[in-house]
């Protein structure tokens, strides 16, 4: 396998293809930040209304939240139901949009790669066709995914104490050993799913079977998690300015009764850092995708063999045979 030629024809198929991106990585990738931000912004909140560092009495942060929000209710209830509307668009749009484009996506790629003349228009018949069973998948791993044991880890934290997790973090690190080792394992299962079209317990079973059968090509995995990583840490540290700029903005022109003015700006810019995060984002989703399905369909393009299969004799064993004849 020749990883150089994997990694250029997967770039340039990126490149040349500008319209996937757009049309089935953009939006996930927003709307992933933008929850990210979200989430960030209640566990840091979470922890500091808990006794982790400080001895603190007061209300708990969802539940003053929960005030805060009965209180805008009874003031402003027509804005409220906007509100209500567009948090569970959003939702619905981060549980189910990214596993729709993944399907749409890993098929164009597939097909393109293939030579097959496919519009960016029909990934939504295929994102379609290839929902149900990859959400099925996605399912069933998310409790070992690094996102899980990491929100199960803080609640143990901010619930129980310190010395629980304490006793508690054998426990959690095996689980990520775990966690981590099934991921690899189950490196190729969506791609089995998505393209060869086969059910969730054999995909799994059959990317064991790739994954242990071609482990010499573990070096062009690790460097595939590598490029996932840094698009990881990408979003991680995107997520934690984009906060950091409206409060940053707005608390250096408090200081010139400009407060309002601060936020509006900080906000700008926060969008502007989004737009920038998701297009990132979206660029490097298509191009580790190329990469992994260019790799799937080269190590499942010729059937396995057997031991009982003729091949070409190997010049370091010559049979009795081959001796009598000579």
């Amino acid at each position: 396998m020749n990883y150089k030629t994997i990694i250029k024809d997967a770039w340039s198929l990126t490149q040349q293809n500008k319209n996937l991106m757009w049309w089935y990585a953009f939006v996930p990738e927003f709307i992933g930040i933008l929850v990210g931000v979200f989430e960030v912004i209640y566990q840091v909140m979470s922890f500091w209304k808990s006794p982790v560092f400080h001895e603190y009495t007061g209300d708990s942060f969802i539940h003053e939240m929960w005030n805060y929000f009965m209180q805008f209710w009874s003031s402003h209830s027509s804005l409220a139901i906007v509100m209500i509307i567009l948090v569970a668009v959003i939702f619905l749009l981060y549980l189910f949009l990214p596993i729709f484009c993944k399907a749409a996506l890993v098929q164009l790629i597939a097909r393109k790669r293939s030579g097959q003349s496919v519009k960016p228009l029909d990934g939504i018949s295929f994102g379609f066709l290839h929902f149900l069973p990859l959400f099925e998948y996605r399912l069933a791993i998310k409790t070992f995914s690094l996102m899980g044991i990491f929100t199960l880890a803080s609640f143990v934290i901010r619930n129980m104490g310190a010395d629980i997790f304490k006793l508690l973090l054998v426990p959690f690190i095996l689980v990520l050993i775990f966690g981590l080792a099934l991921a690899l394992l189950l490196t190729y299962s969506q791609y089995f799913i998505i393209i060869d079209g086969k059910k969730v317990i054999s995909s799994m079973g059959e990317s064991i079977h790739l994954v242990v059968r071609h482990w010499q090509h573990t070096f062009l995995m690790l460097i595939l998690m590598a490029l996932i990583t840094l698009r990881i840490f990408l979003n991680i540290i995107l997520v934690l300015l984009i906060p950091g700029m409206i409060v940053f903005s707005t608390a250096a022109l408090a200081a010139f009764a400009l407060a309002k003015v601060g936020f509006v700006i900080g906000v700008i810019a926060a969008l502007v850092g989004l737009y920038f995060a998701a297009y990132l984002g979206g660029i490097l989703e298509v191009f580790s995708n190329s990469v992994w399905v260019f790799t799937f369909l080269e190590l499942t393009e010729k059937a396995e063999t057997t031991a009982r299969e003729t091949g070409e004799k190997s010049s370091e064993w010559v049979s009795g045979q081959d001796l009598d004849e000579t």
